[in-house]
């Protein structure tokens, strides 16, 4: 991989106007060996071969880069990207709900009973299940019948205003591919595999401004089902062990969300 950004020279502009800074500068961006595919790669010079959110304007001590456009340049494997400087930045660092990159967060700790046949049980690692094995622990299940634990579980809520473009090029890809997969990595705290990515809604709220609010589940659990082994007639197979009445046999975990996901990649706004 050979990323090259250059900038246009001609595409500068300088301006102030009522004590406010405003600039912009303009790159293409190729790759001669592997042709660039999407977004993301431009999104990943950040700050290397591109300028970051923060960076200042060249010879500007004032101006602060604050928000940015990308395009496919059509019949080409070139991208421009636009980055739009402000001096408005330096009075306060809060974004406000109407302002591209704006971010909110709101948590909701909840529990919720599940079955359980085994407590104590043997976690897999990050919740990925590799063997067909017993999953250990004690027996608390009574004639194969589980009893009801309570798993805490919290719901993720992030909200950003974005552009448009931003949505449809970067944004709403990475969400349909993160869709029912869990985090590759630990985020936000919460340790890899424990976060499901359930989607996102999107409704417009201004002149080329969307609010998408993305929605998560994290479950200390790693998102892990206990079933019972059955036998040819379906019913649970059961066996006396310590108890006067017989319990499962064997238990297995089962896991629903088997793949991962980058969750850093859905947005630009949560790197």
């Amino acid at each position: 991989m050979a990323f090259i950004a250059v900038e246009t020279l001609a595409t500068r502009s300088y301006s102030v106007s009522g004590g406010q800074t405003t600039a912009s500068r303009s790159f293409v961006c190729y790759d001669p060996v592997t042709a660039i595919t999407a977004p993301i790669t431009l999104i990943d010079n950040f700050g290397v071969s591109l300028p970051a959110i923060g960076d200042y304007f060249p010879s500007s001590t004032v101006a602060k880069a604050t928000s940015y456009a990308i395009s496919h340049r059509e019949g080409t494997d070139q991208w421009e990207i636009t980055w739009n400087y402000s001096s408005a930045q330096t009075t306060t660092t809060e974004k406000q709900p109407l302002e591209i990159g704006y971010v909110e967060v709101s948590i909701d700790y909840s529990a919720q009973f599940d079955d359980a046949y085994r407590d104590t049980a043997n976690f897999p690692t990050d919740g990925t299940v590799l063997t067909e094995s017993d999953i250990g622990g004690l027996r608390v299940d009574i004639c194969g019948s589980p009893i009801s634990v309570l798993r805490f579980k919290t719901e993720f809520s992030v909200t950003e205003t974005v552009e448009y473009s931003t949505f449809l090029d970067i944004i709403q890809p990475s969400a349909f591919a993160a869709m029912g997969k869990r985090n590759d990595a630990v985020f936000q705290g919460a340790p890899r595999g424990s976060v499901v990515y359930r989607g996102a809604s999107v409704r417009r709220i201004g002149v080329s401004l969307w609010q998408v609010s993305h929605s998560m589940q994290y479950d200390g659990y790693l998102h892990l089902i206990q079933v019972p082994i059955r036998d040819a007639n379906g019913d649970i197979r059961t066996k006396t062990f310590d108890r006067t009445y017989p319990q499962a046999e064997e238990v297995y975990w089962r896991q629903p969300f088997a793949s991962f996901a980058n969750f850093s990649a859905i947005s630009p706004n949560w790197s």
